[in-house]
C-alpha cells in the first residue's frame, strides 16, 4: 500500500508510523517516503526512542516553522531553512 503524501492529508487528523528522529528544529518523524514532520511542541525525543518506529497521530499543518537562515553583516549564515515545513499538532503518541 502507497503511503499518502504529506499535501494530501494537511489540515486532516492522520495517523502515522515512522522513525522518530531529532533535528535542530525539533522532534521530528521520518515517513516510510522520507518525509519529514515535525512534532510541535516537542524539543526532542527521549533518547531511547531516537532512530526507533513510533506510531503518531495529529493534525497535520504546512507552515513556516523553521525561521529563514540570515546573513550577518560580517557574511554569517544563520541556521535555518528555506519555505515551509510540515507539523504534527495535537500528536500523541
Amino acid at each position: 500500500m502507497k503511503e499518502e503524501s504529506l499535501d494530501d492529508l494537511i489540515d486532516e487528523d492522520a495517523h502515522f508510523t515512522g522513525r522518530a528522529e531529532n533535528a535542530k528544529g525539533g522532534a521530528v518523524v521520518v515517513l516510510q517516503n522520507q518525509e519529514v514532520i515535525y512534532v510541535r511542541n516537542l524539543p526532542s525525543w527521549d533518547e531511547a526512542i531516537v532512530g526507533k518506529q513510533v506510531s503518531i497521530k495529529g493534525i497535520v499543518r504546512l507552515e513556516k516553522y523553521i525561521p529563514d537562515p540570515e546573513v550577518a553583516e560580517d557574511g554569517a549564515i544563520s541556521q535555518g531553512a528555506i519555505g515551509s515545513q510540515y507539523v504534527l499538532d495535537d500528536a500523541q503518541w
